[in-house]
């Protein structure tokens, strides 16, 4: 019986280290503005999209789409995406308001 042609090799966008000082940035800035105006609420958004890169898991070569997104860590990913993007809106529409 032979064994599959899929690849167990990852698609990387960007390589872990990368991943983990870009997510440990963002949170520190998000951490910096929670202390500066926690009720303001500017800070989700950042927060949020730190937790993204610390979370995001990249697509096996060759993985179906409905495979991937039936993993509870890549949905987690996905909500936090948009919560992010969510956040960033509110920050904008606070700033031109």
């Amino acid at each position: 019986m032979r064994g599959s042609n899929v690849s167990s090799e990852t698609v990387v966008f960007l390589p872990l280290w990368a991943r983990i000082s870009m997510a440990s940035f963002i949170c520190a800035v998000a951490a910096l503005s929670m202390w500066l105006h926690f009720l303001r609420f500017e800070w989700v958004g950042s927060f949020c999209f730190g937790l993204y890169w610390l979370a995001y898991v990249p697509r096996q070569k060759g993985e179906a789409l409905r495979a991937y997104f039936s993993k509870p860590r890549s949905v987690t990913t996905i909500s936090l995406l948009f919560l992010a993007l969510a956040g960033f809106g509110h920050n904008l529409w606070v700033a031109l308001r």
